[in-house]
């Protein structure tokens, strides 16, 4: 017998654990918005690919968006890469991260 899915309430389901989530991890948003910033502007996306080891990219990172009034924390950071490099949670864009995998 097939399985009936309530379509809408699964829908609802998602669109709260999203909401939950993005509460409970608000530097994502600031990460993301960053890195949509990072894609409009070639200039740093090239000096995001100065680092040549991870503490000092992630420093960067964190350096060049403070400086734009985004703020996220190294270890805010070092969460997205690692959550991001193991295939999920996509709010790095994927030139920066084409970067992150040479570095780290």
């Amino acid at each position: 017998m097939p399985r009936y899915v309530d379509e809408s309430k699964e829908l609802n389901m998602l669109k709260a654990a999203l909401e939950r989530d993005t509460q409970n991890r608000p530097f994502e948003k600031s990460i993301k918005q960053f890195g949509e910033i990072v894609m409009a502007e070639p200039a740093l996306l090239a000096k995001l690919e100065e680092p040549r080891d991870a503490d000092s990219f992630i420093a960067m990172y964190c350096k060049l968006a403070a400086e734009r009034d985004i703020h996220f924390s190294p270890s805010d950071m070092r969460i997205a890469v690692q959550e991001q490099k193991q295939g999920s949670n996509w709010v790095i864009p994927k030139p920066v991260l084409n970067i992150v995998r040479e570095i780290f």
